[in-house]
């Protein structure tokens, strides 16, 4: 049986492509090392001009990690969701960003190196500025083409149990329930925080002094606050009660309260952390508001009075959303 046509040309444009283009630089850059100076050029200045140094093998490192890495991380978060009948542009948009990024890389890392090529020191080398605008102008180009390759399906919530179901009329709660991050989902957050740790050392180790100060400190703040963030998400305390809806991170923040007075609606639907939203933890995505997305499957959508919409992945979901549902619909008529 014949994968869909989503998947595979997902697969074409988010690993195929990239590791094609991976093996095609490596090779260049290989070929190109005994013609290098020792160092090489790492960094340039905004004039174009080399004002860092390091070891000719970061480059190929780095065209690696970056350009197939990435691309690997995008397709392990995504592939699963296709392969189940998910679909959605975000789906679209990630395979393009994964050939784009991987394009940029390639191109980038292969003539930097290349164009040193028979130079005694690579202080004396070229203008990197033209590399910076081809390489760039390559990864619009790559990111349209793997765009328009892929085929347009939009996301539909599916929508599991109808709202004003309740399994006692007369429940008042408390419901309560404790959902956590899916270990897929941890993997690839891992394996997207390794690169993020990976591009910080590399930076911080080979910059020489050329780099500001300021953006090493900048890149490690932003390789904290990554970590952060996914410890603050990996697990959340779900409950309904006469309060209405609470949903507070293991750590205690960050935490979501909705009122019965502000519910207009909840139900039970069946949640795709990338079809929908595009990832997972702490989300917003355009038509589906704002969610804690942890894993795929059942979850409470909130529709509030104002229109804005939050959904919480969780087991149970009929129930508890049930229980809310006609929790909200006795505080409106007893209001």
């Amino acid at each position: 049986m014949s994968r869909p046509l989503a998947v595979r040309r997902f697969t074409l444009v988010a690993v195929t492509l990239p590791a094609v283009l991976v093996a095609v630089a490596l090779a260049v850059q290989v070929l190109a090392l005994p013609a290098l100076p020792d160092p090489v050029a790492i960094h340039w200045g905004a004039s174009g001009s080399p004002d860092g140094f390091g070891p000719a093998w970061i480059v190929p490192v780095l065209t690696a990690a970056i350009g197939f890495g990435l691309p690997l991380v995008i397709a392990a978060s995504a592939l699963a969701g296709l392969r189940r009948g998910d679909r959605g542009t975000t789906y679209r948009l990630l395979g393009a960003v994964a050939l784009a990024v991987s394009t940029m890389m390639c191109v980038l890392g292969t003539w930097t190196l290349v164009m040193q090529a028979g130079l005694l020191e690579a202080a004396d080398g070229p203008s990197a500025i033209p590399a910076v605008l081809c390489s760039f102008g390559a990864a619009i180009a790559a990111f349209v083409a793997g765009w328009f390759a892929q085929p347009d399906g939009p996301y539909r919530v599916t929508v599991l149990a109808a709202p004003g179901r309740k399994p006692d009329t007369d429940s008042r709660g408390p419901w309560q329930q404790r959902t956590t991050l899916s270990r897929g989902a941890i993997m690839i957050l891992v394996g997207a925080i390794a690169l993020l740790v990976l591009m910080t050392l590399v930076t911080a180790l080979t910059s020489g002094g050329a780099a500001p100060a300021w953006a090493v400190v900048l890149l490690i703040a932003v390789t904290v606050l990554a970590v952060v963030v996914v410890v603050s998400s990996i697990a959340f305390h779900v409950r309904v009660d006469d309060d209405g809806l609470s949903v507070t991170s293991v750590v205690g923040l960050p935490r979501v309260h909705i009122a019965l007075a502000d519910i207009a609606r909840a139900e039970a639907v069946l949640v795709s952390p990338m079809g929908e939203f595009g990832g997972w933890g702490l989300r917003w995505a355009p038509g589906s508001g704002f969610g804690v997305v942890l894993r795929t499957g059942p979850g409470i959508r909130v529709t509030r009075t104002n229109g804005k919409i939050f959904t919480i992945t969780v087991d149970d979901a009929e129930t508890g959303a049930a229980l809310l549902d006609g929790l909200a619909a006795r505080a409106r008529a007893a209001g």
